[in-house]
């Protein structure tokens, strides 16, 4: 067992539901409970536009009759109603398509305690006032507001938080419970010149109030980023080194995320399919997953199956190491999980990444923008133009031109293509940029050559 002691009210449900389970013939089971509440307040010139309260508490249950299973899920714990949830969940187990790779986690892996405390709750989120959020929130649109004379306009500031506590328990007698919260800042402006009107946003993540980034400065930044795209016009078509700076670098990082995941190799729907051990990125590339960073936006102690979490290698100087496994996955693939698990209250778990992180390099973005003679600047992207199959890449874009080591002008209706096979292994520059707190994060970084298309 692990934890800190809990009232007895939600390991109660989870022993009932389990015995009731026994009672009606299931092999093995594992169950959640899961409470949590949540709200969001947005601001938009000035002005109260919404606050939105919520409290779930929920009830989740997997259960096994020999290699059949079942789901179920219930926010309703009036007892004899839960009772009968139980039984028809282990009656649809019954009739349910065998699967042999079915099960709960071996059990030497699950009997290892999680131990350590990330750090993950903070009480003053509890504490936290509609009307606090609300003046942050406003502080953060004013300072974006009256940062310049060309922003104009706001699509709004919003600050959102919440908190929530897991308890889980499998037919083994395995028990894990954590406490988790979080806390979010953003606002988006919108600036004119020139009969042109551009849009940006900015926004801080933490699992700790004290660790928001403050609301003047999220304000300030999406200003910033903002009033760079002022003036905008299309780049003619053209082969050019292409810098990805670090937030939609970090979207390029989920490509991958989403390629080792377990899931996708056993279907055979990956473009790292039969990647295993060798070289998907330059050298310079080095790619981990890490449940275990203290206040880190994706930190875990213990996976979606109840079983302690691991740092992982994913790519080491640019070999690919490891997929991301649950034990349905890695059964699946004769391997052994990695104990990456996710699970939500209604279904059974599938592999996920947590803190997914590409390693900083040694210079600064202005640095890298310095060593590009002609090329550009990526600050945002559009679409859904990556194909995770096939690896094929084409996505709307926006950025700044660079031309002999300077950001000169910016630019927008472009599209940037290439797959991200050669992608990844034309990096040629990394900066040391890397944002922190967010849980898929990449430093922004240089791609050697890719077709820009504009005019």
């Amino acid at each position: 067992m692990s934890g800190e002691a809990q009232a007895p009210g939600p390991r109660r449900w989870l022993e009932l539901m389990l015995d009731e389970a026994s009672r009606h013939g299931a092999t093995a089971a594992d169950a959640m409970f899961v409470e949590g509440s949540s709200t969001e307040v947005r601001v938009r010139l000035g002005e109260t536009e919404q606050v939105k309260q919520s409290r779930d508490k929920g009830v989740g249950l997997r259960v096994f009759v020999g290699d059949r299973s079942a789901t179920t899920s219930s926010s309703d714990l009036d007892e004899a109603r839960l009772r009968a949830l139980v039984e028809r969940t282990c009656a649809a187990a019954k009739v349910i398509a065998a699967d042999p790779f079915a099960g709960l986690p071996d059990e030497a892996l699950a009997g290892e305690a999680p131990g350590g405390d990330l750090d993950l709750y903070d009480p003053a989120l509890a504490e936290l006032g509609v009307e606090q959020a609300i003046d942050r929130a406003r502080e953060a649109e004013d300072a974006a507001r009256q940062s310049d004379a060309r922003v104009t306009n706001s699509e709004g500031a919003e600050m959102s938080w919440g908190t929530s506590e897991l308890h889980m328990l499998d037919s083994r007698g395995h028990y894990r419970n954590r406490r988790s919260g979080a806390v979010s800042i953003s606002v988006t402006p919108v600036a004119e010149a020139d009969g042109q009107m551009q849009r940006d946003h900015w926004y801080s993540h933490a699992r700790h109030l004290a660790d928001l980034e403050g609301a003047r400065e999220v304000g300030l930044e999406a200003a910033r980023r903002t009033l760079r795209r002022l003036g905008a016009r299309k780049p003619s078509t053209c082969q050019v080194p292409v810098i990805f700076e670090a937030p939609v670098a970090s979207r390029l990082l989920g490509s991958i995320a989403s390629a080792v995941n377990g899931a996708s190799i056993y279907r055979k729907s990956s473009w790292l399919q039969g990647a295993m051990g060798t070289r998907i990125a330059a050298p310079e590339v080095s790619i981990v997953d890490d449940p275990r960073i203290v206040r880190g936006a994706g930190s875990r102690t213990f996976d979606g199956e109840g079983l302690a979490t691991r740092r992982r290698e994913i790519v080491t100087e640019g070999v690919l190491q490891s997929w991301l496994l649950d034990s349905y996955t890695a059964r699946k693939l004769g391997l052994t999980t990695t104990r990456h698990a996710r699970r939500g209250l209604g279904g059974s778990p599938s592999p996920g990444s947590t803190n997914f992180l590409m390693a900083n390099g040694e210079q600064s973005l202005a640095e890298l923008v310095g060593a590009t003679r002609r090329g550009l600047l990526v600050t945002e992207l559009f679409g859904f133009g990556v194909n995770g199959v096939t690896g094929d890449y084409s996505q709307g874009a926006a950025g700044i031109w660079i031309e002999d080591g300077e950001l000169t002008w910016p630019v927008h209706e472009l599209t940037i293509a290439s797959t991200l096979q050669a992608m990844w292994l034309a990096i040629d520059g990394i900066a040391a940029d890397r944002h922190p707190g967010r849980s898929c994060s990449a430093p922004s970084f240089r791609v050697g050559s890719m077709t820009v298309a504009g005019s």
